[in-house]
């Protein structure tokens, strides 16, 4: 690292790109020499090489605890040169304090610089630099030790979990333990690996055949323990008879208040019962059990596994069957605790590349403490409005975010300022809001601090949020509100008028009867709006069910008209052949279809005219339309017309035409959005062809009852 030989403050700022880049390409080559194949011993002698070459200092020396720091944990120091000299209480003193520590030695010639090298807030090792003049070890030279830290922590942890496994999972011949068997070596097979990938399951079946192996039982189990929720998860069985009652599923949890598996969960203690009571056994629908052996699979303080074995002879089990299953469980154990940790690993960087990869409509970005981008998920560019290709050379933010959109950025200078937040308050979490223009778009930025395994802040991450969503979830809340709340008001206000009126004074019977049929239509306009909000509800949980029948569609429809009766400025003109197939529909569901396709009609035609209700078979169906059998029936008025920029949005829930034809009428927007909703429940489709002053036409379609499909 090529810095100028100036005293500069620990808080210098971070180094422009090109020095970034230098450093992860440090980092970099570190890692390989971490990572080689060659013994720990030599990797660490190359990389404190490496080491007193980039820091240029004179010394430096590496402590490791490989069990981490604990009493009688083991240690090992490496140095670069022999004879250095080095404080072990200034070392001490470092380490206890859990961060960088630099400062200037008593002699004022040389500086020291301590870090401690800290993983999943444990400590394991101390990594210790000497250099002269005092001027060495500045802002640069610690940023990159410290990068350098988490990595140096796994490569510690791993070899102390390496030293601690066995040669062999099976015991010597000669092991007082057991007698002579064939050799099994499943542990083994993994040891050479410096990082395996390790399945938990498959290590816990081969244990598990290796307990029945060695210990003679019939029947056999093997379960993980969840402590969090006191439970047991079935991981294999082998050899049980459950007599057509069923054979329990892999990962069937039970609780461990229950049996001898579960009191050897919580004890982590092995236990061995004979003469056992249904009651106790792990599966008590079984075949016939006489003696139960429990043994835990115990690492660290915590059980991960339970091995079950039973046998159908009361005297299977001993002192010896008993001490050779304890025996094999501790040579598993190391292993796989080490499985545990690598499965935790996948599964949290699974659910990372899942987050990244989804299709969530909010935009992530991860960023490094200079600001480079890490990793982008696919929403982050289209939150910006960028396509792909552009967003992929975006590579140091806030500065080429801002390049890419500096014509539409209505405050350049908000993106700087956020970094700036990020810079002086690293721990805090910041919300900023962009606008932008052509076209408008106001994007919301969420800037969280990212960590380590230390809880070392090594970074940020942008949760970018469009939001138009937002702003049109509000629109359509406040729209509901007001839509309702009028549609309410309106029956409400002439249900009390006439009652007052009948209530204050008598009238003549003929007057009464106007009043009461008022009343009754204005409720019956409530009942509507109720059971449209209702509907709407049901539509929305995926819980409104259609109750199917073979239907003559021309009685549906004339038993409607009837229903509307006759009206004042309308005509409605049924045009429909007495011949036409049954369709196979809900009749409730489709006379509302019609209903609120009419009353449409009625709404939009104000002059009054002619409303046409056609229905025929076709074949000259939509693109996108399943194939079959259908009706399809035309709803035509001779209203005012809907505009070409209205069409598309006429579907949408509240969503009223707004101009001077259309401002005097009333309604709640609903009808159209559910008469599609229940066309479509169908199987259907329905659209619509309009034209401004002349009128529109509503299509729909039903499907033609099939007799093999009522026959089932």
């Amino acid at each position: 690292m090529d810095e100028d030989e100036r005293d500069a403050p620990v808080t210098t700022p971070p180094p422009a790109p090109p020095a970034s880049t230098r450093m992860l390409a440090l980092l970099a080559q570190a890692t390989r020499i971490l990572n080689n194949e060659q013994a720990f011993a030599v990797r660490m002698d190359e990389l404190l090489a490496m080491l007193q070459a980039v820091l240029r200092c004179q010394h430096v020396r590496l402590i490791c605890w490989f069990q981490s720091a604990q009493p009688g944990a083991q240690r090992e120091q490496y140095r670069s040169m022999p004879a250095s000299g080095w404080d072990d209480t200034l070392m001490r003193q470092t380490a206890l304090a859990g961060t960088l520590h630099r400062r200037v030695l008593a002699n004022g010639d040389e500086v020291y610089l301590g870090v401690p090298i800290r993983w999943s807030e444990r400590l394991w090792g101390m990594l210790e630099c000497r250099a002269a003049p005092a001027t060495r070890l500045q802002a640069v030279e610690q940023e990159f030790v410290q990068a350098l830290s988490p990595q140096l922590a796994v490569a510690i942890a791993r070899e102390g979990v390496l030293r601690r496994q066995p040669a062999l999972p099976a015991p010597a011949a000669d092991d007082p333990l057991l007698p002579p068997v064939a050799p099994i070596a499943p542990v083994a097979a993994l040891a050479p690996s410096p990082a395996p990938e390790l399945d938990l399951s498959l290590l816990l079946h081969r244990l598990l055949h290796d307990a029945l192996h060695h210990t003679g039982a019939e029947y056999g189990a093997v379960c993980r323990v969840d402590a969090a929720r006191g439970e047991l998860i079935l991981v294999a069985q082998h050899g049980y008879d459950f007599g057509g009652v069923g054979t329990p599923s892999r990962d069937q949890r039970v609780s461990w208040k229950m049996g001898l598996a579960g009191r050897v969960a919580q004890s982590g203690r092995a236990a061995l019962l004979r003469d056992v009571a249904p009651d106790t056994l792990l599966f008590p629908a079984a075949s016939p059990i006489r003696a139960e052996l429990a043994v835990p699979v115990l690492t660290q303080g915590q059980v991960l596994a339970v091995v079950v074995l039973d046998s159908p002879r009361s005297v299977g089990f001993g002192e010896d069957e008993l001490a050779r299953a304890n025996h094999l469980c501790e040579q598993y154990a190391p292993v796989l605790w080490r499985a545990l940790d690598d499965q935790v690993l996948r599964d949290q960087a699974a659910q990372l590349q899942q987050i990244y990869t989804s299709s969530l409509p909010i935009g992530l970005a991860l960023l490094d403490l200079h600001g480079r981008m890490l990793r982008s998920n696919r929403a982050w560019a289209m939150c910006w409005g960028l396509d792909a290709e552009h967003a992929a050379t975006l590579q140091y933010l806030p500065l080429d975010l801002m390049a890419a959109l500096l014509p539409r950025l209505h405050d350049p200078s908000a993106l700087e300022r956020l970094c700036a937040q990020d810079q002086h308050n690293p721990a805090d979490m910041q919300i900023i809001t962009i606008r932008l223009h052509n076209p408008p778009q106001e994007v919301q930025i969420t800037s969280v601090p990212t960590r380590d395994a230390a809880q070392q802040i090594v970074g940020r991450l942008w949760a970018v949020q469009d939001m138009a969503r937002e702003r049109e979830l509000d629109r359509l809340k406040h729209e509901f509100v007001s839509v309702v709340s009028h549609e309410l008001r309106t029956p409400l206000t002439s249900i009390l008028g006439y009652t007052e009126l009948l209530l204050a004074r008598s009238f003549k019977p003929e007057d009464q009867r106007q009043f009461v049929q008022t009343v009754y239509d204005q409720a019956d306009h409530l009942a509507r709006l109720v059971d449209d909000l209702l509907n709407l509800s049901r539509l929305d949980a995926g819980s409104l069910k259609l109750s199917r029948w073979m239907v003559p569609l021309r009685q549906v429809i004339t038993e409607l008209v009837t229903q509307v009766g006759p009206l004042e400025r309308h005509r409605i003109v049924i045009r429909a052949n007495d011949a036409l197939p049954p369709v196979y529909v809900d009749r409730d569901k489709v006379k509302q279809i019609i209903f609120n396709l009419i009353t449409n009609a009625i709404k939009y035609s104000p002059d009054g005219g002619e409303i046409e209700l056609e229905v025929q078979e076709t074949t000259a169906l939509p693109a996108d339309h399943p194939a079959g059998r259908w009706l399809v029936v035309r709803v035509r008025d001779q209203g005012i017309g809907i505009a070409p920029d209205d069409l598309p949005r006429i579907w949408e829930r509240f969503y009223r035409i707004d101009n001077t034809n259309t401002r005097r009428i009333g309604g709640t927007g609903l009808g159209l959005s559910i008469a599609r909703a229940l066309v479509e429940l169908h199987g259907g489709r329905i659209w619509v062809e309009s034209e401004v002053g002349r009128g529109s036409v509503f299509a729909f379609t039903l499907p033609v009852a099939d007799p093999r499909r009522l026959a089932e």
